[in-house]
């Protein structure tokens, strides 16, 4: 005795009479898919629920991974993986709180050099100006002396230079103009004529420069610095030309370099700071700290500056203690000498360090407060743009979260669906009699090509029914091998519907050709079956089945097949069209329209 449905079964049954026409609804419920979806080499197989769970699972996670690499790059593209326009800012505030400063130290380095360079120059120009008064005014005295003998000489009678009464006369003029080391008149050979030291003058000198510089000149003057015969003291010489009507010689007066060298040391109070007495040969007679004259190079640039004028300045390395000063130099008066006044470019660097050190600082501290202001905003930015990542990742997961879930949904929605067809068409061979297998299992295996083109498709959504036909109504299948019976077939391409929509007609078109196989060429040897896709003049789909066999007659039976094409067409919402062909032709010819709830560039292959 048969057990009464359960209420769960009935309800199940209800859902399904609600969804599909009357002769689908015997109870369709969950489904499998067999086979390996490979045209041309169907092979027959179980239906296993668990196999297609398992593939359809499969399916799923694949598609989740997907969606969670295009949130990822979606979340690339939204924060970016280097800093915004916000935190770029910050970057360069950093670089110019470093490099602003340090800009502005190196102008300010520069204008402070610049001007105690400037500095430097016009106190060695202002002190160059004292010493050159200084010795002018020294020389211009021994020449004072020099002039006054030689007037008292050219009044007095010829014997007058060997005098006692000119020696006490040369004793007066040296005694009344300071400390030297007395006044002498010397013949151009070297003997000693005159002396304000001795009487009578008895020594004769040695070769001198003074004398072959002076011996054809009459109105010149020669500086030197000698070692004196008669006492051996280092003195400076003062030499002019002395020449009366009975004799032709020189004047000497001789002084001691201490004195010079004192007044040279008070003006270069700095240390390393430089007076010198130089003539203009190069020879330089007096220094500030040094007691042997020395002769400079002619390249060195004391003479080549001096060439270009008689006064100036000029930054070099001196050749007696290897300092680099900045020098002023000027011509005394008329005279072949040189006063040369020397700051130390040292001294210059200090004093600009102490006159830029108070704006570096300033400078420094600016720059480290913005420094320390821009790391600070752009860590709170930074911080930021992490929370809104934080955001973005949170509710990426829940999107995928929900589309994981809106995936399960849609899995078990379409197993439900395919499993109901096939107990729906297991039920509808049952009640004919017998279950044919070959057959049920042609319409699982158009199931299946089903789920293999969405598993293909791009979007999972959306079937080619073009190529959902061609692999389901191949006549490799469904044709044997032992029939001559031809398939041809011109289907559009890019007409894309949903599982639900494709499936039913997948289906009805494989139901038209099996039964044309069976029936439509009984007592022939051959025949043609047609089958076009295309889309009419009303934007809708049409499936046109034909063949050229016997015709089927007007009123079919229940067993014939029609009844469950058109339920299949009715669940796509479309019509079903049979006639038979005219013309002295034979044959049954099977019209389908149905609505296109998706259309993407279709083409009628050639």
């Amino acid at each position: 005795m048969r057990k009464p449905p359960r209420p769960w079964r009935q309800a199940q049954t209800a859902a399904f009479h609600d969804r599909f026409p009357a002769p689908l609804a015997d109870g369709l419920r969950l489904g499998c898919i067999g086979g390996d979806g490979q045209a041309g080499q169907r092979k027959p197989q179980s239906c296993s629920i668990l196999t297609d769970c398992q593939a359809r699972t499969n399916m799923l996670y694949a598609c989740i991974e997907a969606s969670s690499h295009f949130g990822e790059g979606e979340w690339h593209s939204l924060t970016g993986s280097t800093p915004n326009g916000v935190l770029g800012w910050f970057r360069a505030l950093q670089i110019a709180g470093i490099g602003l400063p340090v800009i502005g130290c190196l102008i300010w380095g520069l204008i402070a050099w610049t001007d105690q360079r400037s500095i430097a120059e016009d106190h060695a120009r202002d002190t160059v100006a004292l010493v050159r008064q200084y010795l002018q005014r020294i020389i211009e005295t021994e020449t004072f002396k020099h002039r006054a003998a030689l007037s008292r000489a050219s009044v007095e009678p010829v014997g007058y230079l060997r005098s006692e009464g000119f020696h006490r006369f040369l004793v007066a003029v040296d005694g009344e103009a300071g400390n030297g080391y007395g006044i002498a008149v010397v013949a151009l050979d070297g003997k000693v004529v005159a002396s304000s030291l001795s009487f009578p003058a008895t020594t004769r000198v040695v070769q001198r420069d003074y004398l072959q510089a002076l011996k054809n000149e009459t109105n010149s003057i020669f500086v030197d610095r000698v070692k004196l015969v008669a006492s051996g003291e280092d003195a400076v010489v003062v030499v002019t030309p002395f020449v009366t009507p009975q004799f032709r010689g020189v004047i000497v007066s001789s002084m001691e370099p201490g004195r010079i060298r004192g007044f040279l040391a008070n003006t270069a109070l700095m240390p390393n700071e430089s007076a010198s007495l130089m003539r203009e040969d190069g020879k330089l007679l007096l220094r500030k700290d040094a007691d042997a004259p020395i002769m400079l190079p002619q390249t060195s640039p004391a003479l080549t500056e001096l060439a270009k004028a008689d006064s100036g300045t000029f930054t070099t390395v001196a050749v007696s203690d290897g300092v680099e000063r900045i020098y002023a130099y000027s011509r005394i008066g008329d005279l072949p000498l040189v006063a040369n006044f020397g700051v130390p470019t040292s001294l210059v660097w200090e004093q600009m360090r102490q006159r830029a050190l108070p704006v570096w600082l300033l400078m420094v501290a600016i720059g480290t407060f913005t420094v320390i202001f821009a790391s600070l905003a752009r860590r709170g930015a930074l911080f930021q743009l992490e929370s809104q990542r934080q955001k973005l990742h949170l509710a990426e997961l829940e999107r995928l979260a929900a589309q994981r879930d809106q995936l399960m949904r849609e899995m078990n929605h379409r197993v439900k669906n395919n499993l109901a067809m096939i107990n729906s068409l297991i039920s509808i061979q049952a009640r004919k009699g017998a279950i044919n297998g070959r057959d049920l299992q042609l319409r699982v295996q158009a199931l299946a090509d089903v789920h293999d083109l969405l598993y293909q498709s791009t979007d999972n959504e959306k079937i080619d029914l073009g190529d959902l036909l061609k692999r389901a109504c191949n006549p490799r299948t469904l044709i044997p091998d032992d029939r001559d019976i031809g398939f041809e077939a011109n289907l559009v391409r890019g007409l894309l519907l949903s599982p639900d929509s494709a499936s039913p007609l997948a289906l009805a078109a494989l139901e038209i050709v099996t039964n044309a196989v069976k029936h439509a060429f009984i007592g022939r040897d051959k025949g043609t079956i047609s089958m076009t896709l295309e889309i009419d003049a009303e934007e809708h789909g049409l499936l046109v089945i034909s063949d050229d066999g016997v015709g089927m007659p007007n009123e079919p039976s229940r067993r014939s097949g029609t009844g469950m094409v058109e339920a299949f067409v009715r669940q796509v919402g479309g019509t079903l069209e049979r006639s038979q062909e005219q013309d002295d032709h034979q044959g049954t010819r099977y019209e389908i329209r149905f609505p296109i709830q998706e259309k993407a560039d279709a083409e009628t292959p050639a």
